[in-house]
């Protein structure tokens, strides 16, 4: 059953899909959540991890991108999806799911952000069958157990100590559902429990769990024994039946052992381990954000934080930096230089940039007139070249002649300068004087 809420002006809209609309206790669903647009997407989704009540949730929120043909038109698709592990009976309701696609509406290249919110749903758990109350109740796909011993069995006396570890491997389900192993204490031994291991071995499509128990066994009588097997029954959902397996018979052969007298330490230090043994407790499920324990996000967040802070104060002192290069440029002697050499000589501001760069030049002995300087040191043709330039300006307002003599003007203006300028103080930097000005 397809349910949505649709954004048309977007042509975008949200599927949730569920596989089972009923299951039993431990059985698990799963949840898949699609998005869909006309056109197509230009930022991930974002979207809300779902709470369902008496549940654990394992979200597979990484987007599978691909076509989708609904009513005879083509869509561009994101899917996700969760697989849900009901933990109790009862008729729950799966909450709306907030989503934000980013996408163009069709005829459009401009994207826009749109909120895709799902219908809430309705599952069914049903309680174990009365049938099975008997069983351990163990939903899985599938199920292995093998044991192994800390040494050979072949060699053992009264008063050893051997220790049996049995794994059960479970596809399709939590470690947490595994039931705990059945310890039957045998006549010829005592038995010590340790601490049950549960792994989480979950793959990308799936869940899987793995379940460890050790038991330590003290040998206290001679002769040949059976040991007990161990055995794990569960329920596969796939096609509602009941399956076992079992560990397989070992026979033992307990020898004699003349010093008995170590026997009675033995069982008190097994004892005192066993009272020193912490409690296995449920595990408490930790919080989940984007996929990924709270702690980890959080630790991930601040360091991006941290980086970004980096970032923002770097660039804004690059920027103060450049700022402050370019106000000086633009105040120094090379810059008004550059200037007055960039325009003709018929311009109206000619002689005005002249005396902006004279002023900022650090010309040895000059003095505040550029015609009475080149008179001072006898620079004659450049004294004729200047007079030139204010005769034709501003007595006869002929300009051809006048354009005539700039090439030369300013190549001797430039030897002047290259001649005459004290450099020793100068930190402009060393650019050509045919690059593009910057606009002021």
């Amino acid at each position: 059953m397809l349910i949505g809420s649709a954004a048309k002006a977007q042509d975008c809209f949200a599927r949730i899909e569920l596989n089972k609309r009923t299951v039993y206790v431990q059985q698990p669903f799963r949840i898949t959540v699609r998005v869909l647009t006309k056109t197509w997407y230009t930022a991930p989704l974002d979207f809300d991890n779902i709470q369902i009540p008496n549940s654990f949730i394992l979200p597979f929120d990484r987007t599978f991108s691909s076509m989708f043909t609904v009513g005879n038109v083509q869509y561009a698709g994101l899917e996700f999806y969760y697989i849900v592990f009901p933990y109790k009976a009862g008729t729950f309701t799966i909450p709306p799911i907030h989503i934000v696609a980013t996408t163009p509406p069709e005829g459009s290249s401009e994207s826009r952000k749109v909120t895709l919110t799902t219908a809430p749903q309705k599952i069914i758990v049903k309680d174990v069958p009365p049938s099975l109350k008997k069983e351990s109740w163990f939903v899985a796909k599938d199920v292995s157990i093998s044991e192994s011993w800390n040494k050979p069995m072949n060699n053992i006396k009264v008063g050893d100590v051997i220790t049996r570890t049995i794994t059960i491997n479970a596809k399709g389900t939590l470690p947490q559902f595994i039931p705990e192993i059945a310890k039957e204490k045998p006549a010829w031994a005592s038995i010590y429990p340790d601490e049950a291991e549960l792994d989480d071995t979950r793959d990308e499509n799936d869940a899987n769990g793995r379940r460890i128990e050790s038991i330590t066994y003290l040998l206290e009588k001679a002769g040949k024994y059976q040991v007990p097997q161990i055995k794990v029954t569960w329920w596969n959902p796939n096609n509602s039946r009941i399956y076992s397996k079992i560990t397989a018979p070992l026979s033992i052969n307990i020898k004699e052992n003349p010093n008995l007298g170590i026997l009675t330490t033995l069982k008190d230090s097994l004892q005192a381990q066993q009272k020193n043994q912490p409690q296995n407790k449920a595990e408490k499920k930790t919080f989940l954000v984007l996929g990924i324990p709270w702690y980890w996000f959080t630790l991930y967040a601040l360091t991006a934080i941290s980086i970004l802070y980096i970032l923002i104060r770097l660039t804004i002192r690059m920027v103060k930096w450049l700022l402050l290069k370019r106000r000086h440029y633009l105040q120094s002697e090379y810059y008004s230089f550059l200037k007055f050499m960039r325009l003709p000589i018929n311009s109206n501001k000619l002689i005005a940039a002249l005396y902006n760069w004279w002023d900022k030049s650090k010309i040895v002995n000059r003095s505040p007139s550029v015609m009475a300087t080149f008179k001072k040191e006898n620079e004659n043709e450049m004294i004729d070249e200047l007079q030139n330039i204010y005769g034709h300006k501003y007595k006869n307002g002929d300009s051809s002649l006048v354009n005539t003599e700039e090439k030369k003007f300013k190549s001797n203006i430039k030897k002047y300068r290259n001649d005459k300028h004290d450099l020793s103080n100068e930190k402009t930097a060393n650019i050509s004087s045919d690059q593009q000005l910057w606009n002021i």
